[in-house]
């Protein structure tokens, strides 16, 4: 095994072809294969195998994902990953390594542009740009507001343009927030990798704060051996964007994902509209156990809104069956569902007893839990009281008429 053969090897999944390595290292020691192809940029070229697993699953396709048309994306889909030399952006954040991910043919191919120095960035750029078809849509993570705009400055520092500034653009960190908060640690690309998609790393990996330092230390020796985890860093982001990319649409449209991820992905389709897409994805996490209740909570609430009251009442009490039946739950699950029931019973099926039931069912709920909704619950409670007293007293008054008839 060669020095830098290390840095090719497929920890992560689908086998990896190695390219040749250029005759002309120019005057940079340690770089790995590749070629110049212009005065100090120099382009390093990787392949994957369509189908191949990468972690859990198998890389596709970017462009048979037909449902990410309906969330903007539109022709070839290019994954962009920027390494830099600061985290913070700002016009003296410069970056040095650009990869670009792409299908071709058979295989999804991360190609690498290095920056050999930033007398040659305007080069740099146009070959970066040579390589984004202009029917085409970028996908990054956390692009929006790190990598796009600080290519975009670059281009504004070297007056060039970038002909691809008005291109579609999905970023992944959005749908990974809408599908992952609360239940990863974060959405940092890494987390989502190894809690989602399965990808673990060979120790060859770098974090991604020392990358600057790193650079900076290359620019001093001329030594880019020190670089190789940086560019096995930036090769492997490339390639689990496109992983990402497919998992999302698989779950946006129904053919994969947890109880969890339908429930988000239902929750995702709602907010943009379409009721049908979200309901179907509800139903589909109802299989799941652990989502079993959300699912009947969330349909409840759908049917309550278009005013289908029987409809909601029978879900509401689905997910109170399986709350009685000792699944999982918070005291806020269950005060939430028996508040909503003891509204449909009074106010849509005018059955106060049944109302009353679900009310004092409540009240001893909320003695037992000292928070409802994350606030103290005194004020839940006082609320509670209340329409207790109130259902009490037309009950009362119900009955005191049918004697008086």
């Amino acid at each position: 095994m060669g020095k830098f053969d290390r840095f090719f090897t497929n920890e992560s999944g689908p086998a990896v072809t190695k390219p040749r390595r250029s005759l002309n290292d120019g005057n940079i020691h340690g770089l790995p294969g590749g070629t110049w192809t212009s005065k100090g940029v120099y382009r390093i070229e990787y392949s994957y195998r369509l189908g191949d697993l990468y972690g859990a699953f198998p890389l596709l396709a970017p462009e048979a994902m037909e449902v990410m048309r309906r969330v903007g994306a539109r022709g070839s889909v290019v994954f962009i990953d920027l390494e830099t030399t600061g985290l913070s952006g700002g016009t003296g954040t410069y970056a040095f390594l650009c990869g670009l991910g792409a299908t071709r043919g058979d295989f999804f191919n991360v190609t690498q542009y290095f920056l050999k120095s930033p007398a040659y960035e305007a080069e740099w750029l146009r070959a970066i740009d040579s390589d984004i078809p202009a029917s085409s849509t970028l996908a990054t993570y956390n692009g929006l507001t790190f990598d796009v705009p600080i290519l975009l400055t670059r281009h504004v520092m070297t007056r060039t343009r970038a002909h691809w500034e008005s291109s579609p653009h999905i970023d992944l960190l959005r749908f990974s927030r809408r599908l992952y908060k609360g239940y990863l640690e974060s959405c940092a690309l890494g987390v989502v990798e190894r809690g989602v998609l399965g990808v673990r790393r060979s120790a060859d990996d770098v974090p991604g704060y020392l990358i600057p330092e790193l650079y900076r230390q290359y620019l001093g020796s001329q030594d880019a051996s020190i670089l190789g985890g940086v560019f096995y860093h930036n090769r492997l982001d490339i390639a689990s964007l496109a992983s990402l990319y497919c998992h999302v649409a698989r779950i946006l449209e129904g053919t994969s994902g947890s109880g969890r991820e339908l429930l988000r992905a239902g929750d995702f389709w709602r907010d943009k509209g379409f009721a049908g897409d979200a309901v179907r994805l509800w139903e589909m996490a109802e299989a799941d156990p652990d989502a079993r209740i959300d699912s009947f909570v969330r349909r409840a609430f759908h049917a309550k809104k278009d005013k289908n009251h029987a409809s909601a009442r029978d879900l509401f009490e689905r997910a109170l069956g399986e709350l009685r039946a000792g699944a999982r739950y918070t005291s806020d699950d269950l005060l939430l569902i028996l508040e909503e029931l003891a509204k449909l019973e009074e106010h849509r099926f005018m059955n106060k007893r049944r109302a009353l039931n679900y009310v004092q069912t409540a009240l001893s709920v909320l003695k037992r839990a000292k928070y409802y909704g994350g606030i103290s619950n005194a004020e839940h409670t006082r609320a509670m009281e209340y329409r207790r007293a109130r259902l009490e007293k037309k009950i009362y008054l119900n009955g005191k008429c049918q004697n008086d008839e």
